[in-house]
């Protein structure tokens, strides 16, 4: 029987490699995510090697949020016995400025000033000047290699770098410097140590200090003299330092790798479908020949084994092709990436186990799965049915599955709305999926018991205008539900995600503009740019400056620092000007107007940690100082303060004023002045600081929104490989129902059917099939992502928001795409010749 199987499929390859690329598709996806995951990870662990290699113990403040470590420490570590060489924390936020004037773009890639040492004394860097010289005096810099191309500038050029702390300065290149691993995007402005403290530091602390010791000293020996001479500083060695920065790093790929990782299976899912249908139509076409089988003496369990020998052999050659596919996809990733300097490191692909072994497994297990039902199928064949004349249908009864299927929607509908009623949002959303989860599979087993209804009357609808060819193509549809509802089920899943995915992108949408535009009252909107995500915070003073502008009425500002709060960590923002009049905000107690020694808390803050009108709040400052900040108001509904605020003493309490920013600036335009004068006057006097991006209020709010548009074309983009997947199943179910129906063409053409008539009846056939499939996945989706958008209002959704333009946009591309599948399927059908057919 295996040598049966293997005839099989050597005699119509053009079948296999149909159901191979289902596999393909699929599995080349889960490997190109798990090879570009690894590769990431491996090119991260390289560079940790390298930025680690020489340092033996690592000296850190206690509080990661605190001062930092003075340079005292590193002087003093420098004298002790066992010590090479120390390097202390030095970096800061920058932003180069290209040869033009423009804003140099560092993509993902940190964007930082830094304290240049030289290379034989570093520790932990494997940067070396490549070109000119080390910087000497301050406003002199040196710039890796491919930014200093990048940027139109050459050693000798002047230069202009934004800083927090001193804003826009002018700076000479002198020199270029090369790493061992390239980061693409990456922006690494070297100063000289004195002007690197000066403008990254408040002049006594670094972030931490780095060790090297002689050789002969262990790093744990290294670690054990510096925590015995420093106390109450964290002291690691380098290899602790080195595992705690890859398990953060793992974190962040572990999400990302998820993340492709669920699209692949979502496209295997797909698949699973189109390579059930299409094992189910291969039973049915060959059930004469698996009949006359049993006819010579072939077991059941024979014929179930031999189909589903063909399913493995699909999915081992499907599997083991989309692997090498996949390795080929990472490249491109690489590729794109690394032509937008997106701040990815260039290395080579990584081969790993579970990035072959995983894609292989997946593809053979799920193939096999869905050839299980139509293979013991195929093992019930009786041996009277060789004696029947045409190819048997594959259409079975299912009043079970109908009603298996009913219960299951009605169930996810029920489930769905339940989870919306749900106190907490957690519990609501798990209960919700698993509505999500049986409303697909119910709709999955109603489906062919639906397809004679309404794919039939969208067949009559948009085949009435082309008559009897019209009629037949609608009464195709209907002569074998099963194979109809496979083939456009593959469609409705990938619909489903997308209309539940947009519906929830919507209304968030809808939300962050609506808080927006009912949050702001400001006519203009001060913010730095954004060169490597967030804006660059502002320098401190700016809103000064803008304030006295002519025209420019009240101005309010807010910047952030670090501290203490009630004994956690926290990012503390302050505000600074009339807020109450800029920000519209519910204000539940107090005022929204600091006061001396005063924190504003949002409700929820409030409610969670019990902070009402007039409690007292210990705040320990990054220096170690000490005070008591006093609630003098409760707000709510204002998204910008974020859960609490400060007054602007704290504030400078808090930060440095060398280190003194400032995150965003409101401004209003003053009585008899527009906001369009404004805007423009504003924009005018920033001209000659280019890190400063000033926008209107609407301005803002499509900023703002902008980004959740990039996330769903993300979205939509991935769930297109599921699209694809779905257009290859209903070419080739078409197909083989062409070579199914091969008789049936032929004796059309025979009495008389012209080749154009028999290509647009299969045009139309496929085009109510795809549309069929739109419509169930655009119902199940907009219903799937009401639910998900009313479980997550206690996150600030707003009414649920659908997009109909982009659902009407979908529904009239399945038609189009469903012409466009039938293409070849119908010109093969049209070359049938009559004779031939018949006498099959």
């Amino acid at each position: 029987m295996l040598r049966v199987s293997l005839r099989n499929i050597a005699a119509h390859k053009l079948r296999l490699a149909l159901s191979v690329l289902a596999v393909v598709l699929g599995t080349a996806f889960v490997t190109g995510s798990l090879v570009f995951t690894s590769t990431l990870k491996s090119t991260f662990d390289a560079l940790l090697d390298q930025g680690t290699q020489d340092l033996s113990a690592m000296i850190e403040p206690e509080d990661p949020r605190g001062a930092g470590v003075p340079f005292e420490v590193a002087d003093r570590a420098l004298g002790l016995p066992g010590v090479e060489a120390v390097t202390p924390g030095v970096t800061g936020t920058v932003v180069l400025f290209n040869a033009d004037g423009t804003p140099y773009q560092s993509g993902g890639a940190p964007s930082e000033g830094l304290e240049w040492v030289d290379p034989d004394q570093s520790v932990g860097s494997s940067d070396w000047i490549s070109d000119g010289r080390a910087p000497a005096a301050d406003g002199e810099v040196v710039l890796p290699e491919s930014v200093l191309d990048n940027a139109g500038l050459a050693i000798g050029d002047p230069a202009r770098v934004y800083t927090t702390s001193q804003g826009m300065i002018d700076v000479t290149v002198v020199g270029a410097y090369s790493s061992e691993t390239d980061v693409g995007g990456y922006v690494g402005v070297g100063f000289t140590p004195a002007q690197a403290r000066a403008l990254f530091t408040d002049g006594e602390n670094a972030s931490n200090v780095a060790v090297r010791a002689v050789p002969g000293v262990s790093q744990e020996e290294m670690r054990d003299t510096l925590a015995a001479e420093f106390p109450g500083y964290e002291v690691s060695t380098g290899e602790e330092v080195k595992e705690r920065l890859s398990a953060q790093l793992s974190t962040v790929l572990d999400f990302v790798n998820y993340f492709f990782v669920a699209f692949g299976l979502i496209a295997l899912l797909v698949g699973t479908f189109i390579i059930y249908n299409t094992f189910s139509m291969l039973v049915a076409q060959r059930m004469r020949e698996l009949a006359l089988l049993r006819a010579i003496g072939a077991t059941r369990g024979q014929l179930t084994r031999s189909v589903l020998a063909e399913a493995a052999l699909t999915g081992l050659v499907g599997s083991a092709i989309g692997v090498l596919a996949g390795f080929g996809l990472a490249r491109v990733i690489f590729a794109v990436l690394d032509a937008f300097d997106l701040g990815i490191p260039s290395g080579s692909l990584a081969l790993t186990p579970m990035s072959v072994i995983t894609p292989l497994v997946l593809g053979f297990v799920v193939t096999v799965f869905s050839a299980w039902a139509p293979a013991r199928r195929a093992g019930r064949v009786a041996p009277v049915q060789g004696m029947r004349v045409g190819a048997a249908s594959s259409e079975a009864g299912g009043g079970w599955r109908t009603s298996v299927g009913l219960l299951a929607v009605v169930s996810g509908v029920m489930l769905a709305l339940i989870g919306t009623w749900q106190d907490t949002t957690r519990s609501g959303a798990i209960t919700v999926g698993v509505g999500a989860a049986a409303l697909i599979v119910g709709s999955f087993l109603v489906m062919p018991a639906l397809a004679r209804p309404i794919a039939g009357g969208i067949g009559r609808i948009i085949g009435a205008p082309f008559g009897a060819v019209g009629k037949l193509a609608a009464t195709n549809a209907g002569r074998n539900t099963r194979r109809t509802a496979a083939t456009a089920f593959a469609l409705t899943l990938g619909l489903t995600l997308v209309a539940a995915f947009g519906t929830l992108g919507a209304t968030t949408k809808e939300s962050v503009s609506g808080l927006i535009d009912q949050g702001i009252t400001a006519d203009v909107i001060v913010q730095g740019v954004a060169s490597q995500g967030p804006p660059t915070p502002l320098a401190g003073g700016i809103e000064d400056q803008i304030a006295g502008v002519d025209g420019v009425g009240d101005v309010a500002w807010l910047a952030f620092g670090f501290g203490q709060l009630g004994g956690e960590p926290q990012a503390l923002a302050a505000a600074g000007g009339p807020v109450g009049e800029l920000l519209e905000a519910t204000v539940l107690d107090g005022s929204l107007e600091p006061q001396e020694d005063s924190l504003v808390v949002s409700r929820e803050v409030s409610r969670d940690n019990g902070w009402t009108m007039g409690t007292r709040v210990p705040l320990v400052g990054p220096d170690g100082s000490e005070s008591t900040l006093r609630v003098t108001g409760v707000y709510d509904d204002a998204q910008i303060l974020g859960p609490f605020y400060t007054g602007i003493d704290v504030y400078e309490r808090l930060v440095p004023e060398n280190l003194r920013s400032t995150a965003i600036v409101l401004a209003k335009a003053a009585e008899g002045t527009s906001p369009d004068e404004v805007l423009a006057a504003v924009t005018e006097e920033l001209a000659d600081t280019p890190i400063a991006t000033v926008q209107s209020k609407q301005q803002y709010i499509d900023v703002q929104s902008g980004g959740i548009d990039q996330l769903l074309t993300i979205i939509y983009a991935l769930l297109g490989l599921a699209l694809v997947i779905a257009v290859l199943g209903i070419v080739n179910t078409l197909a083989l129902s062409v070579i199914e129906r091969r008789t049936e063409i032929g004796m059309l053409r025979a009495v008389g059917m012209q080749r154009s008539q028999i290509r647009r009846t299969i045009n139309l056939e496929s085009t109510q099939i795809a549309v069929f499939g739109a419509l169930i996945g655009a119902a199940v989706g907009v219903y799937l992502g009401w639910a998900f958008v009313s479980v997550l209002a206690d996150s600030g959704l707003s009414e649920t928001t659908i997009p109909w333009g982009n659902i009407g946009v979908v529904l009239v591309a399945s038609a189009v795409v469903g012409v466009l599948a039938s293409l070849w399927p119908a010109h093969r059908a049209a070359k049938t010749d009559p004779l031939e057919a018949i006498s099959d």
